[in-house]
């Protein structure tokens, strides 16, 4: 429904409408990727929950074994304690009280009862009583690992229907985007053959009227670029720009992984920036509002390769918690980024947003 409204139309589109639709595409798009942020933070949360009452069950569960073979040791213990004492005679007051006496009394068979029988079914109330109170705290932390588990299933659901759609709506945003520089390039012919056609003055208020209509000589220059925002700069820069740039595309197709630093493992954002200056001889602080903090900034529109882009409250939390690494050149040409993005996806080139673009600094 969303894609149909967006594209049909029963006239060819305007720059103007066409132009309204793509940026609302953007909005959309912005929307979705802080939505599977978010998604993602809370499933990466409900995944050490999980772990954690895992630890705790096994445990509970080696508790209730250690208690067991307690409770069977002693009672061997005691016995075998009971038939040397008969035996070989013993120390102990109570047992030689016990051993010295007509078995049949019951004078020794009290001393008999609290010295070995007693102190077995001390131990074993003990064992009774802990083992019932190991098994509801089992019963309790499986029932809570169930629930976990199934919300963990639900937000693992919902991360991917959102990456679909904001897959979906991406392609959206490139499809109108090329219908859009179709038709500025088909004004500026029609604008150009005009004034061929009319005097010099009339041709430069044809000019200056074509201008206008596409909000001013700035909008036709962004029309063309494809709505790059502020962002601009050049394929080439210094050399450890350029390693930096080039470690982190060795790492395309590795996943994403919450608080991951390992190459060839798992990544998140900042920890792929971090090793990928590394591997350029430079170091970096580790988060990315850590980054944004100690690195010297520069302007969106003098980007290098390997400059770091940083994105404000994307979910929320009204602080810097994404960070992607510039490229100057690619399939997305001067707005080509790399980034690890959120859980569920893979470190990947893509095109530069600037929903929550709050700067940009070069290590």
């Amino acid at each position: 429904m969303l894609a149909s409204t967006l594209i049909a139309s029963a006239s060819p589109p305007s720059i103007t409408s066409l132009r309204a639709r793509v940026d609302r595409l953007e909005a959309i798009l912005a929307n979705e990727e802080r939505q599977s942020e978010a998604l993602a933070q809370n499933y990466d949360s409900l995944q050490g929950r999980l772990l954690a009452l895992d630890a705790n069950i096994r445990r509970t569960h080696n508790r209730l074994q250690a208690t067991r073979r307690k409770v069977e040791a002693t009672a061997r213990e005691l016995q075998g304690d009971a038939v040397l004492a008969y035996v070989f005679g013993s120390e102990n007051a109570n047992s030689v009280s016990l051993f010295t006496q007509d078995a049949n009394q019951s004078v020794a068979a009290g001393i008999y009862q609290q010295t070995v029988i007693g102190n077995v079914a001390a131990l074993e109330t003990t064992y009774r009583d802990e083992t019932l109170s190991l098994v509801s705290q089992q019963h309790n932390l499986g029932a809570q690992r169930a629930a976990v588990a199934d919300v963990s299933r639900h937000a693992a659901a919902l991360l991917g229907e959102n990456h679909q759609i904001a897959v979906h709506t991406n392609r959206l945003v490139g499809s109108m985007g090329k219908q859009l520089h179709h038709l500025v390039l088909e004004a500026a012919i029609a604008a150009a053959r005009a004034a061929a056609r009319e005097r010099q003055q009339e041709a430069a208020a044809g000019a200056l009227g074509v201008a206008s209509q596409l909000g001013g000589i700035t909008g036709v220059v962004e029309a063309l670029r494809g709505f790059s925002g502020s962002i601009s700069g050049s394929a080439t820069g210094n050399a450890a720009g350029m390693r930096a740039f080039s470690a982190a595309e060795s790492q395309i197709g590795v996943p994403y992984v919450w608080g991951g630093e390992q190459p060839g493992v798992g990544f998140d954002c900042s920890g792929l920036t971090q090793w990928a200056w590394a591997k350029a001889g430079v170091s970096i602080p580790r988060t990315a509002a850590e980054q944004y903090a100690a690195l010297p900034h520069v302007s969106l529109r003098s980007l290098q390769p390997g400059d770091l882009l940083f994105y404000f409250n994307l979910d929320g939390d009204n602080a810097i918690d994404h960070v992607v690494m510039y490229g100057g050149s690619g399939p997305f040409g001067g707005q080509t980024t790399i980034a690890a993005a959120y859980t569920g996806t893979t470190i990947a080139l893509q095109p530069a947003f600037t929903v929550g673009l709050i700067g940009a600094a070069r290590p």
